[in-house]
C-alpha cells in the first residue's frame, strides 16, 4: 500500500535497551536523582530515563533518528513519550526545556519529506511550555497521537478540542481506541469478560472481528465528531499484529473487515454541535449521508443515515 508511512520509533523520555538502535548508549546520559547522584531515575524500575540536558546525549538522540531516515523505506520518526518530559519532582531545573530544544533541533535537521510525529496531546496537561493539553508541542510536530484519552466526559471533550484546534492548524491526528465491553451492542451480557474471551484459544479471525465490531461504534462516534483531511482513528488492542500472537491472541487491525467503517459519510456540513435540549455532554454532527449523535457520558451512540448514503 504506497498510502501506509513507515516511522521510526524513537522515546522521548525512557531507554529501552533492546532495540538494536539503542545499543551505543551510555549509562552517564541517564538522569539521576538531585538528592542523591549515585542514584538513576527509573521506569517502572526497570528502564533509565534520559537526560536531554546533556549535549552528548542530545547528539547521539537525534543523530540515531538521522541515520535511520537515511533508508528510503523509513517515512519520518514517531516520538513517544513527550507527555512525560515536564519537569518532574527530583529531576532539577531545565529538564522540560532541553527536551524541547533537542526535539526542535531534530526537526530543523529533518530531511525535506519526512514526517516528524508524538505521543504529545493529552487531556489534562497544563505545563508552561507545553501548554494546556501539550499543544505547544505541535510547532515543531506534524502531528500527534492520542491515548488514554477517555476516562472521564470532560477528558473527552477536551481530546476533541484539541484534535479540533490540531486539524485546523493543518496538523496529523492519529486517535487510538481500545475495544471495551462498555460500549459493545448489544449490550454485553456474558458471564466472562471481554479479556478472558479474546483470550481463548479456540476463537477464529474471523469471531473476533465479529466480537471487537460490537465496540466500535462510540469511538467510532467521537471520531466522526472531529474527522478532516489528516484525522485517523486507531481501533486495537495492542501493537502485536501477529494472528499467532499465543500471550492473547487479539491481533485484530484490519480496519477492512469492519463494517462500521464502511459507512457512505459525503462532505461534512459543518463542525460538531452541542445538543444543550439532550443533555450536558451530548454532541452530534452531520455529514451528507450521515448524522452522528453521541452522549458522550451515557456512551449511547446513533449513527443516522439519510437517503443516498
Amino acid at each position: 500500500n504506497p498510502s501506509v508511512k513507515i516511522l521510526f520509533y524513537l522515546n522521548s523520555m525512557v531507554h529501552y535497551p533492546r532495540y538494536e538502535a539503542n545499543k551505543s548508549f551510555q549509562l552517564d546520559w541517564a538522569t539521576r536523582k538531585r538528592k542523591n547522584p549515585d542514584k538513576y531515575f527509573k521506569f517502572m524500575n526497570r528502564y533509565y530515563y534520559y537526560d536531554h540536558r546533556n549535549l552528548d546525549f542530545r547528539a547521539w538522540w537525534i543523530n540515531r533518528a538521522l541515520e535511520m531516515l537515511d533508508n528510503e523505506h523509513i517515512d519520518g520518526v514517531f516520538v513517544d513519550g513527550i507527555c512525560a518530559t515536564p519537569n518532574r519532582r527530583g529531576y532539577g531545573k531545565g529538564y522540560e526545556q532541553a527536551y524541547i530544544e533537542t526535539a526542535t533541533e531534530l526537526r530543523e535537521r529533518l530531511p525535506p519529506g519526512k514526517l516528524l510525529i508524538g505521543n504529545a496531546l493529552k487531556n489534562g496537561a497544563n505545563n508552561p511550555l507545553g501548554g494546556i493539553g501539550n499543544i505547544q508541542h505541535l510547532q515543531y510536530l506534524d502531528g500527534s497521537y492520542l491515548e488514554r484519552w477517555y476516562f472521564t466526559p470532560k477528558s473527552i471533550v477536551k481530546t476533541m478540542e484539541l484534535m479540533r484546534e490540531a486539524l485546523k492548524e493543518g496538523r496529523i491526528v492519529m486517535l487510538k481506541a481500545v475495544p471495551d465491553e462498555r460500549d459493545a451492542v448489544p449490550k454485553w451480557d456474558e458471564e466472562t469478560s471481554l479479556e478472558e474471551v479474546m483470550q481463548s484459544p479456540d476463537m477464529t479471525m474471523d469471531e473476533r472481528y465479529a466480537l471487537v465490531e460490537r465496540m466500535i461504534r462510540y469511538p467510532l462516534a467521537i471520531f466522526l465528531l472531529i474527522v478532516e483531511p489528516h484525522a485517523y482513528l486507531s481501533y486495537c488492542y495492542g501493537v502485536n499484529a501477529d494472528p499467532k500472537n499465543t500471550r492473547n491472541g487479539r491481533a485484530v487491525f484490519d480496519c477492512e473487515r469492519f463494517k462500521e467503517l464502511k459507512r457512505k459519510l459525503g462532505k461534512a456540513l459543518g463542525p460538531y454541535v452541542k445538543e444543550d435540549e439532550d443533555g450536558e455532554f451530548v454532541f452530534s454532527r452531520e455529514f451528507e449521508f450521515l448524522k452522528v449523535w453521541v452522549d458522550i457520558e451515557s456512551r449511547e451512540v446513533r449513527l443516522e443515515e439519510k437517503s443516498g448514503g
